[in-house]
C-alpha cells in the first residue's frame, strides 16, 4: 500500500499541531505539578483531584451505522486518490484482482520502512475514530479498524494482503487512535466564541480528522456549549543539543538540536479511576536535527487493565497491563514494535524529601520490525517479525533539587520477513535533572545505542554509537 502523498502533508500539520497544543494550554496547566521523567507508559506524578472518565463518555448518541459508512468512504476516497490523481499502479482493481486476494491469501508486502511503520498505523487510527467520535467505547471501536483493513487489503488493492499491514494498521492504530482522540478532546471547549473557537476546533480537527469531520456534519463545531471538565494531565516540553558519537569514537561525532514533549494523561497510581483503557497513558516524542540527518523517537502506552498490590509497607505498588508503540530511528538503527506489556511500578519514599521509583517490565511484541544490512536481498529495506522485549529502571528524587535516573530497554525480534536472524536492540539512557527555577530544570544525559544480528545466512552485525544530551525542560 503506497499513500504516502496523500498523507505528507498531514505528517508536517500533525507537527504543527503538536505546537499548537503546547501553546494553547500553557495556561490551563498552571496547576499540573512536575514530569516525573521515565520511558514510555512509565512517567509518574500525584494528584489529589479526583479523576473520571469524562473525556471516554460524551453525549453523543452511539451510532454502528455511520461510522461504518465512513471507513468504506475513507477506502474509497484514498483508493480514488491514488488511482486517478497519483496513477499508482496497485490502485488498479477489479474483480479478478479481488478474486485473486481472496484465493491467494496473504503474504508480507515489500513497502517501505516509514510506509508500514507510520502511515498505516495513522490509517488505522482514522478507521477506529470513525467509531469513537460517533459515541462508541473503546472496545466497541476496536473492530472498526479491523474491518477498515481488512477491506483495504482484499478489495482496495492488486497485490496480495500483507500480514505486517492486518497488524500494524489496526492494532497500533488503536493504540494512536485512542491517544488522538483523547487529546483534541483536551482542546475542544464548545463555551468559546470567535477566534478562540476557531483555533480549538481547526487544532483538534488535525489531531484527529475523523471526530472533526463528525463534528462538522452534526454541527457541533458552532453550537454553544459550556466548558467540559477535563482529564487531568502534565505536559512538558525540552529544548537542547544532542552531541552522537559514532561506532563510540569521541573524534567522530555530531551535534543535532533537540526538541522533545512529555504528555502524561490522568494519574498513573490512580487505578480506582481508570475504568476504560487508556484512562492513563503516556506520550514521548522527540526529533534531533542537523541539516543532513535526524534522529526521531515516538514512544506511546496505555493501560489497559491494573491493581494495586501490596510488595512494601511504606510504598505504593501497580501491577498492570499496557498496550504500546515504540518507533525510533537514529543513526545506528530503525526501530518499531507494536507490543503488549506486562509491568511493575512503585514508589517508595526513603525521607521526606528523598522518593525512590522503580519499574520492571516485559513486552510481547506482536509485530516489530528493524533495518538490516542484508534484507535488500529480498527486496526490502527492514527485518519484520514478532519478538519481546525487557525494560528496568528507577529514578530517585530530592525535592526542590532535582532526580537521577537510569533506564534500559532491550528489544529481541524474529524476522519472518527479510534475511532470516535474530535481531537485539538496546537503549540505555542514565542522566540527572537541576532544578534552577521552581519548575524549570537543567538535564544531562548519557545514551547508548547498541544492536546486534544474529543471521543465519549472513555474516553477523553488531554496531553502537553513544551520546550526550544537555537540555532544558519547562514543565506548561
Amino acid at each position: 500500500m503506497r499513500i504516502e502523498r496523500y498523507y505528507m502533508k498531514r505528517k508536517i500539520i500533525l507537527s504543527i499541531c503538536v505546537v499548537f497544543i503546547i501553546v494553547q494550554h500553557s495556561q490551563t496547566l498552571a496547576q499540573i505539578k512536575t514530569f516525573k521523567e521515565l520511558p514510555s507508559g512509565l512517567a509518574k506524578f500525584s494528584s489529589s483531584e479526583s479523576q473520571d472518565t469524562a473525556a471516554t463518555k460524551n453525549s453523543i448518541e452511539k451510532n454502528y451505522w455511520l461510522p461504518a459508512a465512513e471507513v468504506v468512504g475513507l477506502n474509497l476516497g484514498v483508493w480514488a486518490f491514488n488511482r486517478y490523481i497519483s496513477d499508482e499502479g496497485w490502485s488498479a482493481i477489479s474483480w479478478e484482482s479481488i478474486k485473486n486476494n481472496f484465493r491467494n491469501g496473504f503474504e508480507w508486502d515489500v513497502d517501505g520502512y516509514l510506509m508500514n511503520q507510520f502511515w498505516h498505523p495513522y490509517h488505522g487510527s482514522n478507521y477506529y475514530n470513525a467509531a469513537r467520535s460517533n459515541g462508541l467505547g473503546f472496545w466497541e471501536s476496536a473492530p472498526f479498524a479491523f474491518g477498515g483493513s481488512l477491506m483495504w487489503e482484499y478489495f482496495m488493492e492488486n497485490e496480495p494482503p500483507s500480514y505486517n499491514d492486518i497488524v500494524n494498521t489496526p492494532v497500533t492504530g488503536i493504540i494512536l487512535g485512542e491517544i488522538s482522540f483523547r487529546v483534541s478532546d483536551l482542546i475542544i471547549d464548545e463555551s468559546t466564541t470567535g477566534f478562540e473557537r476557531f483555533l480549538r476546533e481547526f487544532s483538534s480537527t488535525l489531531i484527529d480528522p475523523m471526530k472533526g469531520f463528525n463534528r462538522l456534519i452534526r454541527g457541533d463545531m458552532w453550537k454553544d456549549g459550556f466548558k467540559k471538565e477535563k482529564k487531568s494531565f502534565n505536559a512538558a516540553i525540552s529544548l537542547g543539543a544532542h552531541n552522537v558519537f559514532f561506532s563510540r569514537k569521541i573524534n567522530n561525532s555530531r551535534t543535532y538540536a533537540s526538541f522533545r514533549t512529555d504528555l502524561n494523561y490522568g494519574d498513573q497510581f490512580d487505578v480506582e479511576n481508570h475504568k476504560e483503557p487508556f484512562d492513563y497513558f503516556s506520550l514521548h516524542t522527540e526529533i534531533n536535527l542537523t541539516p543532513d540527518d535526524n534522529i526521531v523517537g515516538i514512544f506511546a502506552s496505555g493501560v489497559i487493565w491494573d491493581n494495586n498490590i501490596k510488595l512494601f509497607n511504606t510504598s505504593k505498588n501497580i501491577i498492570g497491563i499496557y498496550k504500546e508503540v515504540d518507533i525510533h530511528i537514529n543513526t545506528v538503527y530503525k526501530l518499531s514494535a507494536t507490543s503488549v506489556s506486562g509491568q511493575i511500578i512503585n514508589t517508595i519514599p526513603i525521607s521526606s524529601t528523598i522518593s525512590m521509583q522503580n519499574y520492571l517490565g516485559v513486552s510481547a511484541i506482536l509485530m516489530g520490525g528493524t533495518n538490516s544490512a542484508y534484507s535488500s536481498e529480498y527486496g526490502k529495506d527492514y527485518n519484520i517479525g514478532p519478538g519481546a522485549s525487557g525494560k528496568i529502571g528507577l529514578r530517585i528524587i530530592a525535592k526542590d533539587i532535582g532526580s537521577i535516573y537510569a533506564n534500559f530497554k532491550r528489544y529481541w525480534i524474529h524476522t519472518l520477513s527479510g534475511a532470516d536472524s535474530e535481531e537485539f536492540v538496546g537503549l540505555l539512557n542514565v542522566g540527572l535533572t537541576y532544578n534552577i527555577f521552581s519548575k524549570t530544570s537543567l538535564g544531562l544525559d548519557f545514551l547508548l545505542y547498541e544492536r546486534y544480528g544474529d543471521y543465519e545466512n549472513f555474516p553477523d552485525t553488531q554496531d553502537a554509537n553513544s551520546a550526550i544530551r544537555f537540555y532544558i525542560k519547562q514543565p506548561i
